[in-house]
């Protein structure tokens, strides 16, 4: 593999300077919450769980409005070359593309982007933007998190070694906490109906080329997914350098997740939650029956940047061969 690169390209951080959609790959993208990507932010209160890994979710305001704000943490590129891209039968150019298709907040902001381009954000729970937070927003969430009131902004401290609140290495110095901007839904349990729609769903975010990958019950509220930190969306290295047999067992696993999901509404509601059959059947042997596969989506034809998606592909995405 190409040596890593010490340095991610830096993300804008100049607040009068208009922000870009991101990630900066072509392909599907989030636009930012604001023209800055800044805003005035009032944490009101912890929505996530406290054994979260990607991320803090906060109910938050901004200009009055209440909204959910997901903060990301940062990870390394060799982590996730090592454990998202390792099964890719070719390597990546560079660290940078690992953070591009593999970093949750990246993830999320190119699911989302392909629900906007396809005007189908009603398929999980909306997102309205990005924001990176100010070093004294980053401080003030940590401490507001650890109860330590002498915490010092990490961005540019004198050792980077992930052993900090927001998991900044080296290659992450001066860079924002990424946020994505969310609408506000109740925690309560799906009703019949919405719970009928979950499986719906993910059928439908499997043929727009989104592979969710993580269905578990906590990623859900109200029937609605809430979560796409370790989805992959087409066009992406994994869905097309992965092979069928590994991919299809990934696929089972996720709907394996949300089966499970099913079952525990089934034994814990009060009303009737019907299983879906087809769902059964899949899980229960017939998994190779399933054809709505996200690698299948063709990119060329409903990406607005398709054909730049494949000059990037063609000659920017894979590490080159050795002469």
């Amino acid at each position: 593999m190409a040596s890593s690169i010490s340095r991610l390209a830096p993300l804008p951080k100049v607040p009068s300077r208009p922000a870009a959609p991101l990630p900066r790959v072509p392909g599907p993208k989030l636009a930012p919450f604001t023209p800055n990507a800044r805003a005035d932010i009032e944490f009101v209160e912890f929505l996530g769980r406290e054994n979260d890994v990607d991320s803090q979710v906060w109910k938050v305001k901004v200009n009055g409005a209440s909204f959910a704000l997901k903060a990301f943490y940062f990870c390394h590129s060799e982590t996730l070359r090592q454990n998202q891209g390792g099964d890719l039968t070719r390597p990546l150019a560079n660290s940078q593309l690992y953070i591009d298709y593999f970093d949750p907040f990246n993830c999320e902001c190119r699911a989302y982007g392909r629900l906007k381009e396809r005007q189908r954000e009603n398929l999980a729970v909306q997102a309205y933007g990005y924001l990176l937070l100010t070093p004294q927003q980053e401080t003030e969430l940590a401490r507001k998190v650890t109860g330590d009131p002498s915490l010092l902004p990490y961005a540019n401290a004198g050792t980077l070694d992930g052993d900090n609140f927001w998991k900044r290495y080296e290659e992450h110095r001066g860079l924002p906490v990424r946020a994505i901007v969310k609408e506000l839904v109740s925690r309560k349990a799906p009703n019949p109906h919405d719970a009928q729609r979950m499986w719906v769903d993910l059928d439908n975010l499997h043929s727009l080329g989104i592979f969710v990958r993580d269905t578990h019950g906590g990623n859900y509220l109200g029937g609605k997914l809430v979560d796409f930190s370790r989805s992959w969306t087409m066009y992406h290295p994994a869905l097309v350098q992965i092979g069928d047999s590994k991919l299809q067992l990934l696929m089972l696993e996720e709907l394996q997740q949300l089966l499970d999901y099913y079952y525990d509404l089934s034994n814990s509601s009060s009303d009737e939650i019907d299983i879906p059959e087809t769902l059964e059947s899949y899980c229960s042997g017939e998994i190779a029956k399933y054809k709505n596969l996200p690698r299948a989506y063709n990119w060329l034809r409903w990406d607005e940047n398709g054909e730049a998606v494949k000059a990037h592909v063609e000659s920017e995405l894979f590490e080159k061969p050795a002469l």
